[in-house]
This record gives structure tokens, C-alpha cells and sequence, in this order.
């Protein structure tokens, strides 16, 4: 039964030949520029007679030279040509951002499904975009970032699924959101046109020698500018092969890693799906039915090569088939590989919704992978706050507003220009049911609104980020506010104040580690034996193994260490080895409360982490 899955050694298994594979291909990076440079090389040398007026010492240099400027042209000309945000990469679809205040039950049902899904994710919510003219049951996820992150799914998806498919495939694209996957797939992009771009040359190189020999015969025995017509059209020939036959088979070589790679990166996205909904037959029905619509021909749009990487189901093709049938396997083993065509006569297709299984022990080594997401509930109010722009902006101002009466009538003051006065009217109107929500509510409210931030115009944005950019810290905050604080002001682009040095990156880490710990209910030595777990999983070399003490342990001070990481010469890497180490902190007593999942979750808001990466 699909029951039997174990999705934890799918995730880790798929990593794992991922990261094999991408190795595989920078190894292939500079072979595919010795061999093609050193057998244009050989073919030079080879027909030295021909050009004796090239010395030999140029001669050596001129072809690694060359194929080197055409494989960094390639990158950086792909990279130009894909530097297209979530946003642009939607639009060049043919996708259309659906309103948040859409009437339409589908469209209602698709936005309701993202949020609830985010929520379970610990990601903010991006936004949601629909291909209307594309029948094909299909769904991606664009942005290299959370900040440009994009779900778009077509109107096949939208009418033709259920509520279980359609949750079963915005939790695959919540998966690969996470793992950054746009990120990882453009990369291998760019690789792919740096071995690609000797190509160009050799075509263009036996499209002159057939210039020459077509259209030039009669010049053949006719010397111009003393050198034979002939000579010059077997030099191109000869040249042109000397790049094209080498440069084929790496081609061939690396367009078979890319599609291993994307494979993997399917599976490692079915798996995670299937722990996001603890229901893998909803994903193996949406799978049915996408191979099922285009047996019957319903297929309207071929992916954009550039981006066909993306989806959640390749362009119908040979290797398409296998593809569905063998992910379709791994999440039920009793597949019998037979797939019904579906009619696509109707509109809308009524399936009865497939039984949810009920939720299975999750190991213990696992615990941190599915303790985070949110299991709460909000009030209607502020999650209808949360959906327009000004109110978005006065939830953000009230779930920031300081204790002190001083630095909060500073807050108000600096807000008040912001539309007409409204978004300061907005936040005293839910302050008393921010200040009322459990512990756990105030970050998934948060990313609840993001979206309808993202409709705010850059003067918008800038005007707001300045109005909450400069104000002080109180101890009565306490951590979660100060965190919020610093993911509303990366979220807007808002540079971190930098107040370290390189080298204070692991005293930044400690006073992060200690405050983070101190915010939980244990006592002073639980506590210490917490931060004592975090730190090993950090690793640093000269980390102090011994919590701050807590009256050494100041907000601004926090601030400021939160600062030094997110500066852009700390790595990625580092950023999430600390939200991890945060994670086993709170998790070391094998219980989760709310207040801690609050903590850690905006710790990797405030540092741009997703849980799922870290």
C-alpha cells in the first residue's frame, strides 16, 4: 500500500544521488573545455601547413582562449536572459496573479489551499498566479527567493481537481519553494549554455565552409588575397568538426544529467509532499490525472524550454510517461502501471475525493522536520486585515508596537503619513486582538500578509520600511517582537544595520543561541544543556560551549548580532546551521510548545531561511 512509504528515506535518498549528480556536471564543466579546446587544438596543429602565417605559440593559445570567452559568454548570456523574478517568469507563461478578494469558488478554494499550506510549511505566503488558457493539468513554483516567490498552477489544475489534489500539489511546490529548486535549476541552466556555447561557433564555422563551397565554386582554382578559396572553406569545415563532434557528446552527457537531476528533485519533492499532507494517494491521484488529460489530448501549452524544468509535470513525451509511472510507484507500490485516458469533453471533473489515511508516528531522528507547523487557528478579523494592503501594513505595525510609551508614541509618530493615516488607524484598531493571540500566532499571521505587502508599490515600500526602519529595543518587547521587527525590515529590503566585524560571527551566533534558549519555560540547567546541543550542531571552532548568562543578554545587542548575520558575507550555509542549531535547542527536550516553534520560526524569517532549506 502507499501507506508503507517511508517519505523521511525517500527525502534523503533523493538528496543524496541529487547532489551526486550535480557534482557529475561541474566535474563536466572543465572536461567539456579541455577536450573541445584540445581537439581544436590538435586540429590546428594538424593543419599547420595551411596556416604557417600563425605562429606556433599563438597557435597553442588561441583555442583554449577561445572556447574559454564562448563558455563564460554562454553563462553570463543565460543568466541575463533568466534573470527574471517569481513574477516574470509567471507573466512570460501566460500566468495572471489572482485577486485577493476574488469571487470565484475555484479561485477561493486555490488561495485558501496556499495559505494552509504555508502555514504548515513555516513559509510566508506567495503569491498565486493561474494560467487561464491552459487546459493541461500542471502547476510551479518561480523565485529564487521567498521575498519573489510565485505559485501558479493552470486552469486545468483549477477545475479539475480535488480539494486533496490540489492541497497534495501546492505542498509539492511549497517543497521545492524550499529547497530553493528555481535557484538550483537555473544554475544548472547556466552550465548547460557554457558547454552549449562552443556549439554556436562550430555551426556558424560549417555554415560558412557550405557558403564557401556552394556558392563559391567557381573561385575554387582563384587565389583571394593570396590564399585559396578551397583552403579557407576545408580550414572552416575541418575547425567546425573539430568543436562540434566533441562538443555533441558533452552535450549529450550533461542533458542526461539534467534530467537525472530533475528527477530527483521530483522525487525528493513527492516525498516532502507527502509529509506536508500525511496523504500520498491525494498525490498519486493528481499524478493519474495529469498523465490521464494528456492521453485524451488536452495539452494546450508546451512548457518554455528554459522553464520546463519547473513544472510539476514535464511536456508529454516518451521519457514523460516513465517519469509519471515511476514517481507514481514510488509513492504506491501496488501500481499496475495502467492509467485510464480521462474524457476532456467537460469543464469540470467530479471525482470523489480520495480518503485521508490517518497520521503515522513520525521518527524520532525526524521530530525537527515536522514540529514547526502551525496547528493553530487565527481570528477571522485578522486574517481579514491580512489580505488587503493597509491592513496588512497595520497588522505588521501593530504586532511591532513597543511596550514603552515613549518608543511607541515614536512608532505612531513615524507611521502616520502611511495612506492618509489609515495604517496607523489600523494598528490601534487590532492591537488588543494582536496582544490577545496564543503564543504561535503572531509569525503565520505575519506571512499571512505578505502577499497583499507585495501589491504595495516600491514608494509604498520605501515609505513604509522607513516608518518602521528607526526605532529602539525594550526588554519588555521581548525576542519575538525584536524578530519580527528585523524579517518585516529584510522582507522590505531594508539593509541590517552593521555593527560587527567579520570576526564577530560566532559570538553573534552565541548571543542569537542563548537568547533563543532563554525565551523557553525550562529551568537555568536545562536550559544551558539546550544551548550546549545548538552549539554542536554548529560546529564553530571557538564557539563558546557556555550559555550567555541572561542578565548579559541584551536586545539590542541581539539586534545588532542578527545584523552581522545577515550581512552578505556570511553564507547561506552558516544562516541555516544556526536556525538548525536554534531547532535541536528547543527540541531537546522532545516536546514542542507554541512559543518556542514561534521563536525558531522567526529566527529563519528574520535571517531569510526557509525551514524546509535549513
Amino acid at each position: 500500500m502507499a501507506s508503507t512509504m517511508n517519505f523521511f528515506q525517500a527525502q534523503d535518498d533523493a538528496r543524496g544521488r541529487a547532489t551526486k549528480l550535480v557534482l557529475k556536471l561541474v566535474i563536466l564543466l572543465p572536461v567539456s573545455f579541455i577536450f573541445i579546446s584540445g581537439s581544436l587544438c590538435l586540429g590546428l596543429i594538424f593543419r599547420e601547413a595551411v596556416l604557417i602565417f600563425i605562429g606556433l605559440p599563438v597557435l597553442a593559445l588561441v583555442p583554449p582562449l577561445l572556447i574559454l570567452l564562448l563558455m563564460v559568454g554562454g553563462w553570463l548570456t543565460e543568466l541575463w536572459f533568466l534573470s527574471d523574478d517569481g513574477r516574470g517568469v509567471a507573466a512570460s507563461l501566460g500566468g495572471h496573479e489572482v485577486a485577493p478578494y476574488t469571487t470565484d469558488i475555484n479561485e477561493r478554494r486555490y488561495l485558501n489551499v496556499v495559505q494552509e499550506m504555508a502555514l504548515a510549511s513555516g513559509t510566508p505566503v506567495p503569491l498565486c498566479y493561474v494560467i487561464p488558457d491552459d487546459n493541461n493539468i500542471n502547476a510551479f513554483t518561480a523565485g529564487s527567493t521567498v521575498r519573489d516567490a510565485v505559485i501558479c498552477i493552470t486552469r486545468g489544475s483549477l477545475l479539475c481537481l480535488t480539494r486533496d489534489e490540489m492541497q497534495a500539489v501546492v505542498a509539492r511546490e511549497f517543497s521545492r519553494l524550499g529547497n530553493e529548486d528555481m535557484k538550483f535549476t537555473m544554475q544548472i541552466n547556466y552550465a548547460l549554455a557554457a558547454i552549449a556555447a562552443p556549439y554556436l561557433l562550430s555551426v556558424t564555422l560549417l555554415l560558412l565552409a557550405a557558403m564557401l563551397i556552394l556558392f563559391g565554386i567557381y573561385t575554387f582554382t582563384k587565389p583571394v588575397a593570396g590564399f585559396p578559396v578551397w583552403v579557407l572553406a576545408l580550414f572552416f569545415l575541418l575547425t567546425g568538426l573539430s568543436i562540434l563532434v566533441p562538443n555533441h557528446f558533452c552535450l549529450i552527457w550533461a542533458k542526461n544529467i539534467q534530467n537525472s537531476v530533475a528527477a530527483q528533485r521530483n522525487y525528493l519533492a513527492d516525498a516532502e509532499a507527502v509529509r506536508y499532507t500525511r496523504n500520498p494517494l491525494s498525490l498519486v491521484s493528481a499524478l493519474k490525472k495529469v498523465a490521464g488529460y494528456a492521453a485524451a489530448g488536452r495539452v494546450q501549452r508546451l512548457a518554455d524550454e528554459k522553464y520546463r524544468q519547473l513544472f510539476f509535470a514535464n511536456t508529454p513525451d516518451s521519457f514523460f510517461w516513465l517519469s509519471i509511472c515511476d514517481r507514481i510507484r514510488r509513492l504506491d507500490p501496488n501500481f499496475d502501471g495502467k492509467i485510464p485516458p480521462i474524457d476532456g469533453s467537460g469543464e469540470e471533473v467530479v471525482v470523489v475525493p480520495t480518503t485521508r489515511e490517518p497520521a503515522r508516528t513520525i521518527p524520532s531522528q525526524n521530530q525537527v522536520l515536522t514540529a514547526f507547523g502551525f496547528t493553530g487557528t487565527l481570528p477571522d478579523g485578522l486574517r481579514a486585515a491580512a489580505s488587503s494592503p493597509v491592513g496588512a501594513m497595520g497588522l505588521v505595525l501593530g504586532l511591532i508596537l513597543r511596550q514603552d510609551a515613549a518608543l511607541r508614541a515614536e512608532q505612531l509618530k513615524q507611521a502616520q503619513g502611511l495612506a492618509g493615516g489609515e495604517v496607523v488607524k489600523e494598528a490601534l484598531k487590532l492591537e488588543a486582538a494582536l496582544r490577545a493571540l496564543p503564543p504561535g500566532c503572531r509569525v503565520p499571521l505575519l506571512d499571512l500578509s505578505m502577499p497583499a505587502l507585495r501589491q504595495l508599490s516600491p514608494a509604498q515600500v520605501l515609505d513604509f520600511s522607513e516608518a518602521i526602519n528607526h526605532v529602539g529595543c525594550h526588554a519588555d518587547d521581548g525576542l519575538v517582537v525584536l524578530l519580527i521587527h528585523a524579517s518585516m525590515l529584510r522582507y522590505l529590503s531594508v539593509a541590517p544595520k552593521r555593527v560587527g566585524k567579520v570576526g564577530d560571527l560566532q559570538a553573534s551566533c552565541a548571543l542569537v543561541l542563548s537568547a533563543v534558549v532563554q525565551t523557553s519555560s525550562e529551568g537555568p540547567d536545562a536550559q544551558a544543556a539546550a544551548y550546549l546541543k545548538g552549539a554542536q550542531v554548529l560546529g564553530m571552532k571557538h564557539l563558546s560551549l557556555v550559555m550567555i548568562p541572561a542578565e548579559q543578554v541584551d536586545l539590542a545587542e541581539v539586534e545588532s548580532a542578527l545584523g552581522v548575520l545577515a550581512d552578505k558575507s556570511v553564507i547561506d550555509l552558516q544562516r541555516r546551521k544556526l536556525v538548525y542549531a536554534c531547532w535541536t535547542a528547543m527540541l531537546s527536550d522532545a516536546k514542542s510548545e507554541p512559543a518556542e516553534i514561534e521563536i525558531v520560526r522567526a529566527v529563519a524569517d528574520s535571517l531569510g531561511v526557509a525551514l524546509t532549506s535549513a
